[in-house]
């Protein structure tokens, strides 16, 4: 699609003031100042020594707050790295505990395997060298008689 300004000229004269008659006015530059000097009077030995006070009373202060800094920061920093070994700690004791959690479920197992009926015959067997009781070998008592001596049967 062709542009539809191709053509279009512009008269640049309508914004040209200076052929009204318009001048502009020249910009008028404030005079600079030199400041007049005056003279410093002697410093007399009171106000010297009234200057060294307070700037020793500023120094004082500064210092005192840069030491009250640096005493919180410090603190600051001391409390983390505690805080950092105590979690240290408590990460290797829940690696400890982990361990033998784990140790305690193992030997559970080999516990409760050990414990079946079978292989306590099988143990007391072989082991013990005991065997399994015959009914002839069983003997019961009777405490129901009068003599309170008791029948065995």
């Amino acid at each position: 699609m062709a542009d539809m300004n191709e053509n279009l000229a512009l008269d640049l004269d309508l914004f040209d003031n200076t052929k009204n008659g318009y001048v502009p006015e020249a910009k008028k530059r404030k005079k600079l100042e030199v400041p007049e000097l005056f003279a410093v009077k002697p410093a007399t030995q009171s106000d010297i020594q009234a200057e060294i006070k307070s700037s020793r009373r500023a120094a004082l202060k500064t210092s005192v707050v840069a030491l009250a800094f640096l005493i919180i920061l410090g603190s600051f920093i001391y409390g983390r790295v505690v805080l950092t070994e105590y979690q240290m700690q408590l990460n290797e004791q829940k690696q400890v505990l982990e361990l033998a959690q784990s140790e305690n479920v193992r030997l559970q197992m080999k516990f409760n395997s050990m414990m079946s009926m079978d292989k306590i015959e099988e143990y007391a067997q072989s082991e013990l060298g005991m065997v399994k009781r015959e009914n002839y070998q069983v003997s019961y008592f009777d405490i129901s008689s009068e003599d309170g001596a008791g029948n065995i049967q």
